[in-house]
């Protein structure tokens, strides 16, 4: 019987390939040497743009106490900076957000039907004043206290006052939140409200009663940013201005109209901060019915024009504005960041409009200005972090 034949069996692979040998070596080194050479071109870099946070400094060999603290202090500065590190950065908040439909920052809640909300700095935010499940660091009973000691000092002085708190777009669009998120029966926000109705003393305006009922006709809320757009701060602006007209009876006959921006349909898109924050601008964008940077650059045809504030505001005030009507009262305003769009339509109404950043509610700037009507306007979240009225 004959035996099969078998198949020639290869020779030997040669002990080093060259070509391979030297195409693995520089896929090596490659991505190793343009790391280390952005680090070197990024060497003075301060601040991370994607991250919106200082980058770690490079440690000084002199004042480490240790080889391992000199270490891991030279690669946190090396992490910062490497080349390339913004990119895949990018790409894996891209990736998490689109194909597994998470959202990679902390303070940003990836919602339904391309809606994205603002947790708070801390990222806590929905479950205090949404979910009920956190603790809050002010009680509602303590705010009211707060907000009618302030009332006490400025009717004191002869001086009105006004309350506006707006409400975080979770608390307007609960709908769009992801469907495994409850809403408490009561928010700490509906509870403050109750409690100044029943004390009577401060004037405050519901603008959540008046958001929810604009959302009916007309988007009051940017999908991709934190704040209201200028259609909810238009209809915010109007509501406030009523209680002002009520707080200063015979003082303002007619609330100025809003300039409402020409929209350009297939023109005017929007990208908020939070697709910023998710580091992926470009991939949560929505139409812009009402784009506020066309109101904002109109404002040689206003009444009310910025003038630099005085020595003792320098470090206090963040816009003053003017319109030379003298019969028109004058405004002392707090606010914070979902105040910008109302900064020109407010400022219309009075002869003179200070506007000051929140937290600190200081008496003495109050006593160096002698405004007719102190505002008061500040976004839901920061409701239980009113601080103390100071006076110097």
């Amino acid at each position: 019987m004959a035996i099969p034949s078998r198949a020639p069996v290869p020779s030997p692979a040669p002990a080093d390939h060259p070509v391979r040998d030297a195409l693995l070596v520089v896929l090596l080194l490659a991505p190793l040497i343009a790391a280390g050479l952005g680090a070197l071109v990024s060497r003075d870099l301060e601040t991370l743009p994607f991250e919106k946070r200082r980058a770690h400094p490079w440690p000084s060999p002199f004042t480490a106490t240790s080889v391992r603290e000199f270490t891991s202090a030279f690669e946190r500065a090396f992490d910062d900076r490497f080349g390339g590190r913004e990119r895949l950065a990018r790409l894996h908040h891209a990736i998490e957000a689109r194909v597994f439909e998470s959202s990679p920052v902390p303070n940003v809640l990836l919602g339904r039907n391309g809606w994205l909300y603002f947790l708070g700095e801390d990222g806590r935010a929905l479950d205090r004043h949404f979910r009920g499940i956190a603790p809050l660091s002010l009680r509602p009973e303590a705010i009211v206290a707060e907000l009618a000691r302030r009332h006490d000092a400025l009717a004191g002085r002869g001086i009105a006052y006004v309350v506006a708190i707006v409400p975080d777009k979770y608390s307007v669009y609960p709908e769009h939140l992801p469907r495994w998120i409850s809403r408490t029966s009561s928010t700490p926000l509906e509870r403050t409200q109750a409690l100044l109705r029943a004390n009577g003393r401060v004037t405050f305006v519901d603008l959540q009663r008046a958001l929810v009922e604009e959302k009916t006709r007309r988007l009051v809320y940017y999908r991709t940013d934190s704040h209201w757009n200028f259609t909810g701060a238009a209809t915010g602006y109007e509501a406030i201005m009523r209680a002002v007209q009520r707080a200063l009876p015979n003082r303002l006959a007619a609330i100025a109209p809003v300039p409402w921006p020409h929209h350009v349909a297939g023109a005017d898109f929007y990208s908020g901060d939070l697709s910023s924050f998710l580091g992926v601008p470009r991939m949560f964008r929505e139409d812009d019915a009402a784009p506020l940077g066309k109101v904002l650059a109109d404002q040689s045809k206003r009444c009310a024009q910025r003038v630099a504030p005085p020595s003792q505001l320098e470090a206090a005030a963040l816009e003053i504005f003017e319109c030379p009507r003298h019969d028109l009262p004058s405004a002392l305003i707090w606010r914070d960041s979902m105040s910008i769009p109302l900064v020109p339509l407010v400022s219309e109404n009075f002869r003179r409009t200070v506007w000051i950043e929140r937290p600190r509610f200081d008496l003495s700037i109050v006593d160096s200005q002698r405004p007719d009507i102190v505002l008061e306007i500040f976004v839901e979240r920061t409701l239980d972090h009113l601080a103390p009225m100071t006076t110097r």
